[in-house]
């Protein structure tokens, strides 16, 4: 794949972003593509969006005013850098070894009027993070405009909070809302930044005004070869649960060989023009927050 110019390799160090997503649950890569990489995707994940709207199951609810989907990995321009770029890839080898997978390019979608999201986390706390303090998966989060209104919010730290009274292994209760409220960290990204975030980290999508434009953020989730996502994949091929990223034959002859042995893909048709319409399956453990309490 023809990739854009990368920025901003140099001046991170694999080691220490490591160090800061296993203390914090989280760190920001400043600079990594210039600006015209940043409208590009907003374009690419705009369109792909709308077009997921059009077919039914094409999208997931993620609260109020909130959507989650899969664009096609060929229709992304964006994706091909991102999973590509330097520090990505040399952080991911730091933090799982040399077989770490991309499992997933998925896209959050806030509205105008989204409300916040209840206290969560992606996925329950696996065993070897909770008997370890283990990571076994991160995710890359770019977001295609500047965000002025409703940023990301997390609570530092609790991605090795064992969390024993949360709902589902996922959601703290309500009492305790008001404690991560107190603590929360509100990030304000920027196009042409990204950040790796562990998915254990509490977080949450904060309130949006009507007046506020759409904006996407395109996610790649990346795991080592002890993550669920991988061995589950490995216990049955055929099922379709496990995520992975989705495209045609004609793209996945085209990756860079280096990247293509880090890219669990399902070949979903031949040709781009037969790529079939959008479905979205990956349903975050049952994450079903248009249906709590915001």
């Amino acid at each position: 794949m023809t990739t854009t110019a990368q920025q901003g390799a140099t001046e991170y160090r694999a080691e220490d972003l490591s160090r800061e997503i296993q203390e914090q649950g989280i760190t920001v890569v400043r600079g990594a593509f210039p600006p015209e990489w940043a409208r590009d995707l907003d374009v690419d994940l705009a369109r792909e969006f709308v077009e997921a709207l059009r077919t039914p199951g094409g999208v997931a609810p993620r609260g109020w005013n909130r959507f989650y989907f899969e664009p096609y990995a060929e229709r992304v321009r964006g994706f091909w850098d991102l999973a590509s770029h330097p520090v990505v890839m040399a952080l991911s080898e730091q933090m799982f070894g040399p077989d770490w997978q991309i499992v997933e390019l998925g896209c959050d979608v806030p509205l105008p009027g989204a409300e916040n999201q209840p206290w969560h986390r992606d996925f329950p706390m696996p065993a070897a993070t909770r008997d370890e303090h283990r990571l076994t998966s991160i995710a890359v989060n770019a977001s295609a405009v500047d965000v002025v209104d409703g940023p990301f919010q997390g609570v530092l730290g609790t991605q090795l909070e064992v969390g024993e009274d949360f709902e589902g292994a996922m959601f703290p209760p309500d009492e305790r809302t008001p404690e991560y409220d107190a603590r929360l960290q509100a990030f304000y990204a920027k196009g042409g930044n990204f950040s790796v975030r562990s998915g254990l980290m509490l977080h949450r999508g904060s309130a949006m005004g009507n007046g506020s434009r759409m904006r996407q953020v395109m996610i790649l989730g990346i795991v080592s070869p002890e993550d669920r996502a991988v061995v589950d994949r490995l216990k049955d091929p055929a099922d379709p649960h496990p995520p992975r990223i989705r495209l045609s034959a004609e793209a996945y002859e085209r990756v860079d060989p280096a990247l293509r042995a880090h890219l669990s893909h399902e070949i979903v048709a031949d040709t781009d023009a037969e790529l079939p319409p959008y479905r979205t399956e990956h349903s975050f453990e049952g994450l079903k927050m248009d249906q709590r309490k915001s």
